[in-house]
This record gives C-alpha cells, sequence and structure tokens, in this order.
C-alpha cells in the first residue's frame, strides 16, 4: 500500500558561499534548512529520496525517525535513569548536583574538582581542577549563555528540542594521563556495534583514531586528523563495552554510545544520534558511503510530536506507485468528531469520491464538491481508537480535520487542516453548509483566539 507522492515547493537557488545563519532561519522548515545547510557544508545536495551515505542517512533520520524517548536520551541527566534501568548504576559517572538557574549552584557544597555541564546542548562545559581559582562570573556567562540556547535550532536535531535547560555537576575525572578522558565512541546500528572512534588530546590538538571491534586501526578520518602513529591500548574491558553498547543501542537505526575506562573500570559518556550533525568530513570520501551501507533506514516512516503526543508518520517507499490507502478524515469541532469522510478513487477514471459519516459510522446524505462512492466503504477496524487521538490532538481548536491511514493493523498519521478547500467548497445540497457551520463555536472575541 503506498501513498502518492506529495510535492512540496522547494526554492532552487545556489546557496553555495552564503552565510547559513541557523538563528535567523526558524521559518524554514527542517527539510528546507537541511537541505539548505548540507549543500552549503558539503558541496553537494542532500538526497532525502535515496540516501546513501552516513551522513546524509544521518539527515533522513533527523526528520523521520523521532521516538519521543530520543529527548530522554540526549538530556544529559534525564539519560542517566534511562541507562541506570538498562545497565545499572555503576557505569554512571557520581551526580553532585543539578539546578535550573547558575545562582541556584551552592559551590561552598562543592568539591574541590568538578565539572558543571548544560544538560540540553553541547559546549556548554566547564572543568574546575582548582575550585579556588575558580572564576565564577566567566562561568556564569558561560553556563547562563547555553541556558538561553536550544541546541536543535543548529542541526535541527530533533531530540534536542524539548530537553529541558539544567544544569548538572559532576565528578572529575581523569584517565591514566592525568590530563582528560579518552572517549570511547562505539557507532552502532540496530543494536550492533561496528565501529569505534577515540578522541584524545582534546585540549592540545583534538585528533581521533577509528578502530574495528577488534581493534585494528582503520585508515581513515572523521572531521578530526588521525594519526596512525600515535598508539592507543585496547581498552581491557572492551569485550564489556560492547556488550553494554548493545544494550544500550538496541532497536534503533543508528547511536553512538559513549564510554570512558579509568583503571579498567567503565562510565557511561553519552549518548548521539548524529555524529558531527550528518555534516562531518569524512577521509577519504567513500567513507562515507562505506559507513551508509551500516544504517538500515526504517520502512515506512517515523515518529513526529503534535503537543506533547507522539504519531507515527507513514512515508512513501514509492512515489510513482498509483496504489493508495484509504484517507480517513476526522472533522473535529472543539475537540470532538462530528463527522468523518474518506476519499477514495483518487485516481479513477471516475474521479475521485468523497463520502461522508457520522460517528458513528452511518453515511450522511450530502455532497462536498465531489460525489460520493457508490460501493460500501467499511468502517476501520481501529476507529474507536482513531477518535481517540483525533480528539486528543484537536483539543482546544473551534476547528480542525485530522487525517489517518490504516494499514496492517496499525494507524498512521497523515495531517491537520484547518481550511478544508479553503473554504469555498460548495454543499450539496446547500443546509449542510449552515448544520456544520453550527458545530463551530466561535471565539467571542473578535480580536482573535488567545
Amino acid at each position: 500500500m503506498k501513498i502518492r507522492n506529495i510535492k512540496r515547493l522547494i526554492l532552487d537557488r545556489d546557496y553555495r558561499g552564503v552565510a547559513l545563519d541557523s538563528h535567523g532561519l526558524h521559518y524554514l522548515s527542517d527539510e528546507e534548512f537541511l537541505k539548505r545547510k548540507y549543500r552549503l557544508t558539503m558541496g553537494h545536495d542532500l538526497d532525502l529520496e535515496d540516501p546513501k551515505t552516513f551522513n546524509e542517512k544521518l539527515q533522513w533520520l533527523k526528520l523521520y525517525d523521532r521516538k519521543p524517548e530520543y529527548t530522554t536520551m540526549v538530556d544529559k541527566f534525564s539519560a542517566k535513569s534511562w541507562v541506570e534501568e538498562r545497565i545499572g548504576k555503576e557505569y554512571l559517572i557520581p551526580t553532585l548536583g543539578v539546578w535550573d538557574h547558575f545562582d541556584d549552584i551552592d559551590f561552598d557544597k562543592l568539591p574541590n574538582q568538578f565539572v558543571l555541564k548544560c544538560t540540553h546542548d553541547s559546549g556548554g562545559l566547564v572543568i574546575v581542577k582548582d575550585k579556588a581559582t575558580l572564576d565564577i562570573s566567566k562561568a556564569k556567562k558561560k553556563i547562563e549563555s547555553c541556558l538561553k540556547r536550544n541546541f536543535y535550532w543548529m542541526g535541527r536535531e530533533w531530540p534536542y528540542k524539548n530537553v529541558a535547560p539544567r544544569i548538572i555537576a559532576e565528578q572529575y575525572m581523569t584517565d591514566e594521563s592525568g590530563i582528560e578522558l579518552k572517549d570511547y565512541k562505539i557507532f552502532n546500528f540496530s543494536g550492533e556495534p561496528k565501529l569505534i572512534e577515540v578522541d584524545y588530546d582534546r585540549f592540545v590538538a583534538h585528533k581521533r583514531n577509528l578502530y574495528t571491534t577488534d581493534w585494528q586501526y582503520i585508515e581513515a578520518a572523521i572531521q578530526y586528523h588521525a594519526d596512525p602513529t600515535r598508539r592507543i591500548e585496547r581498552p581491557k574491558q572492551l569485550e564489556k563495552m560492547m556488550e553494554l553498547a548493545r544494550t544500550l543501542s538496541a532497536g534503533i537505526p543508528h547511536v553512538r554510545t559513549d564510554f570512558y575506562c579509568i583503571d579498567d573500570r567503565i562510565y557511561f559518556g553519552e549518548l548521539t544520534f548524529y555524529h558531527e550533525s550528518g555534516f562531518g568530513k569524512f577521509t577519504p570520501e567513500s567513507f562515507d558511503e562505506e559507513m551508509g551501507k551500516w544504517i538500515s533506514l526504517p520502512t515506512g516512516g517515523g515518529y513526529i510530536l503534535i503537543s506533547d503526543f507522539a504519531v507515527f508518520v507513514l512515508r512513501e517507499e514509492n512515489p510513482k506507485s498509483d496504489e493508495e490507502l484509504m484517507d480517513y478524515k476526522f472533522m473535529c469541532f472543539g475537540g470532538k468528531v462530528k463527522c468523518i469522510f474518506t476519499v477514495t478513487e483518487r485516481f479513477s477514471e471516475d474521479g475521485m469520491k468523497v463520502t461522508f459519516f457520522d460517528p458513528d459510522w452511518n453515511p450522511l446524505l450530502f455532497e462536498r464538491h465531489y460525489p460520493q462512492s457508490t460501493v460500501p466503504i467499511p468502517k476501520p477496524l481501529l476507529f474507536e481508537k482513531m477518535i481517540e487521538l483525533a480528539e486528543r490532538l484537536s483539543e482546544g481548536i473551534p476547528f480542525v480535520r485530522v487525517d489517518f491511514y490504516e494499514s496492517d493493523g496499525q494507524i498512521y498519521f497523515g495531517e491537520m487542516t484547518f481550511y478544508p478547500g479553503s473554504g469555498f467548497e460548495e454543499f450539496t445540497p446547500e443546509e449542510w453548509d449552515e448544520t456544520l457551520g453550527d458545530w463551530i463555536e466561535l471565539p467571542v472575541s473578535r480580536g482573535g483566539i488567545q
């Protein structure tokens, strides 16, 4: 079962050489923003219809794989509970405190060494090696600046959009270098580790080496230089890291699980869905496509959020197909379904048919612009659930139409429409126009809905 492709108006301009200000482009849809940024950053167009490279598939996942739990997983505080439930508390770096505002922090209660992080972004980090020398005003300026930022807008990484901005303090830790913690970043694909990236010399000249899961050096680099002469010992707990990575990444097309290793003890770092936000430079470029083969994109679609409610969106797999899914369009008035109509025979020689029903699936004897179907239309198996979902999504709105599809025992969200036919399609007989009009309770004030 397929859905006819809906063409979108995409601006066809050459944006190379033009600075892309993410803060000034909030009006762009996620898809249009990513297409523009990808062209600017990567030097060629983003292919979302048939993505092949690792970077392209990450952009696709940003748009179409939107499970609500991803927001919890990228929140640096909430993720700890999520991880603890799956692999245990013993792998977590101790939390010293969490606050909504910088001025809430009681530094007297913190140890001499600690790390401050913002829970909702990347980069909001203050490392304190000696509390006596901490410049609190400088730290406050940095943290408060980050608290005002929504990291989602930088690369439209959807999981960050609704993360509450907070500050977390963690225990300061180093590895055998005594200076930093080497990051062991395990790239997982549908729950299976395929590659390990080790980040080191972050504060000198940031480098990354890539390794296979059996610790063979890979002659490739992503964004930062690699150093084949730098010998990085295989972690003694590598197999255990792999085991933990499999547990944390199960059921996810791609996620990176980061770990640290101190005195042979493993600590969880973070979960990352979009390495370099899907704009990383690969050397050689062919490795981008090689890693892309490891990502199996979900078939059929992904999740989106409407208000605080998650619905699954069906993605067309073959836009050229003339097969169709039955459209069930729920007309909601003040959060209550009053009537439903179906759209059938879109591509038949006789033309499209529109058939109206009441909430008990009894046919309503009127037409609007299109004739009714002469073929009986069965009630969908999940009809009552569709009504429940439509009323949740339309709550508090004078009128909105909520569209669903049903396929293989699954409900799929279509779209929400506020002005069917733009309010210009005729009714037959005409009195039904007034009947439906009676169902709309307009706001008392002409000033609009507040």
